[in-house]
């Protein structure tokens, strides 16, 4: 079982990782030229597709909020004050990440018909921080 420390710790370094991964793509949205994509064209055809921003919100600023609350709940987190409380907030917050990632996923294969590669890492870490804010609950009961 991993500790609660050691999985806020993990928390915090994907959540400054997928902070890197979101700005990135921030900062590549608002150029003129072509989205770094590591691999295939799918980033571009993402990016220009109708559904690249939310309710007026570009994406990957949305992925910026997500990140950049997951770190700082994990650096309150480790003052233990209100440890509960912060739980249940990492949790709705993370389960939103990755209930809106299903659905950018989604779109992404059978709507746009284009891969992210920028995207599915995103995905993934989010993935990755929703499994260790539920085994750090699990370390309370």
């Amino acid at each position: 079982m991993i500790s609660s420390s050691l999985s806020n710790r993990l928390i915090f370094v994907l959540s400054l990782f997928g902070l890197f991964v979101s700005s990135f793509l921030f900062y590549e949205y608002n150029l003129q030229g072509s989205v770094i994509c590591p691999i295939g064209t799918g980033c571009d055809a993402v990016r220009i597709s109708s559904y690249s921003g939310f309710l007026g919100i570009s994406i990957p600023f949305l992925g910026i909020l997500f990140y950049f609350a997951m770190a700082i709940l994990s650096v309150i987190h480790v003052q233990k004050t209100f440890s509960n409380l912060l739980l249940q907030l990492k949790l709705v917050i993370s389960l939103c990440g990755v209930g809106f990632g299903v659905y950018l996923t989604f779109l992404e294969i059978f709507v746009i018909k284009a891969i992210c590669f920028w995207c599915v890492l995103s995905f993934i870490l989010s993935c990755i921080i929703l499994l260790l804010v539920i085994l750090d609950r699990r370390n309370l009961y």
